[in-house]
């Protein structure tokens, strides 16, 4: 986005260095100019001016263009020659063949061009195709071996119609696994492979997708059958480890422990503790202090709804370390201050209305910072702004004193300005500002401008 200026502006005759006329594709893209404007067109490559409203070129001319061989120009001294390339004549023919065996036809071999592209040679060849090769067979087929039990068998009968000599090829099925019949119906016949009814699988079987198995008998598995670790579906089966690790260290709600005088009630520590498992947890519901036998290492101060879980088998009468538990503190502390992460005390908090808002789901923002010292106004002719146009050029005096501003005292001298568009993008546009030894300011820009067109952003300093 190009920055825009408003006023014109006057470099006091110093250099500009490495600028760039703006580049547009053609008159239409660069719009209507004024006399004086320049672009670049990419598509002559040539730099315009506007003069009268159009754009002329500022580039030279071609004198005169020369055609050659295959080559005519129209208009060949300018200013816009054309160029085209004579038109190529030819005629061509087609033709269709269907040889047979040793038959012939004519195909293109080469095709010779000169320097220009145009051809100049075609090279026609004669192509004689082999004779008929007279080696012929056909498939009839019959029934093999179809003895109850024993493997089936299908035939097929290959005759050459030259020597007469039958050849055959037999497709043997294996008992109790595939199945293999063949049918004599002449050279329409067909040979099937299927599953035996029973079907025994040596090895190994791989199921790639479902395995479905129908039928009112038991099924039986002499092996072991091997299923996913973990299952997934709600109707997968769960394998022996998935089922362990669930289960594993899972411990259950023992009741109340009353924290009132150590070591409680049930006792869960001392010399006298009572015995429980890896994972069992009993939920505070009267408040007070545990000890462990590495006091004061882990002692804690318990609240109604602390949870306390056993990290381990615990034995009776042996007298646990801190290091056996787990306390889950479940009530709201109120946080604290500290110099780092780690070190400081994490709960309810309060928050300065002055600096913070606070929704009703507990969302905390920072209020906007906003500059005391700052104001907006929109340039148009309500106080403390005024309008005036004269000149060509249209100017707006802001009274910088005005309340609604920076009050009395305020001096032109001492407030930044900033000039944007009056709606989005609220582009920043450069116009020229003037201060007077007082509070007043002046934004000037050639044209007429409409209230409210733009506005500044100003700040007191």
């Amino acid at each position: 986005m190009a920055i825009n200026f408003l006023n014109k502006v006057d470099f006091n005759q110093n250099e500009i260095d490495k600028a760039r006329l703006v580049n547009e594709a053609n008159d239409t893209a660069a719009g209507t100019p004024v006399d004086g404007q320049l672009y670049y067109n990419t598509t002559d490559n040539v730099v315009k001016v506007g003069e009268g409203g159009a754009w002329v070129s500022i580039s030279g001319d071609i004198t005169a263009l020369t055609q050659g061989t295959y080559i005519n120009i129209d208009n060949p001294t300018g200013p816009i020659p054309t160029i085209n390339h004579d038109l190529t004549t030819r005629s061509n023919t087609t033709s269709t063949a269907s040889p047979g065996s040793g038959g012939t036809f004519t195909a293109l071999d080469s095709i010779t061009t000169n320097t220009t592209g145009h051809v100049t040679a075609v090279n026609t060849k004669t192509v004689t195709l082999p004779p008929e090769l007279n080696e012929k067979y056909t498939l009839p087929t019959t029934a093999g071996v179809v003895a109850p039990g024993a493997p089936t068998t299908g035939i097929i009968s290959l005759t050459g119609s030259t020597d007469g000599v039958v050849n055959t090829v037999t497709f043997t099925g294996t008992t109790g696994r595939i199945d293999v019949a063949g049918s004599a119906v002449g050279t329409a016949g067909a040979i099937t492979i299927d599953l035996t009814d029973d079907v025994t699988i040596v090895d190994d079987l791989t199921v790639g997708g479902e395995l479905t198995v129908s039928g009112t008998g038991q099924s039986s598995f002499g092996g072991q059958v091997t299923i996913p670790q973990t299952p997934v579906a709600d109707t997968d089966a769960a394998s022996k480890k998935f089922v362990l690790d669930q289960v594993a260290g899972l411990g259950s709600f023992q009741g109340g422990y009353d924290a009132s005088t150590d070591p409680g009630s049930p006792a869960l520590t001392g010399a006298s503790n009572i015995a429980f498992g890896q994972g069992d947890f009993y939920a505070v519901t009267t408040a007070g202090t545990i000890t462990f036998s590495d006091s004061p290492t882990g002692d804690a101060t318990l609240e109604v709804g602390d949870f306390i879980f056993s990290n381990t088998d615990i034995t009776a009468n042996s007298n646990p370390a801190s290091t056996d538990f787990t306390l889950i503190l479940a009530d709201q502390n109120i946080a604290g201050s500290g110099a780092t992460d780690g070190a400081t005390p994490k709960g309810v908090a309060g928050f300065d209305s002055a600096h913070f808002d606070v929704s009703n789901t507990g969302w905390v923002q920072l209020n906007s910072q906003r500059n005391p010292y700052g104001a907006k106004q929109s340039l148009n002719n309500t106080a403390p702004s005024s309008r005036a146009e004269a000149g060509g050029v249209t100017t707006f005096t802001l009274d910088l004193a005005d309340s609604s501003l920076f009050g009395t005292g305020a001096l032109a001298e001492n407030v930044k300005v900033e000039v944007t568009d009056g709606s989005s993008p609220y582009e920043t546009v450069y116009a020229c500002v003037t201060r007077s030894g007082t509070a007043s300011m002046a934004i000037a820009f050639t044209g007429s401008i409409a209230n409210d067109a733009y506005q500044v952003l100003l700040s007191h300093v």
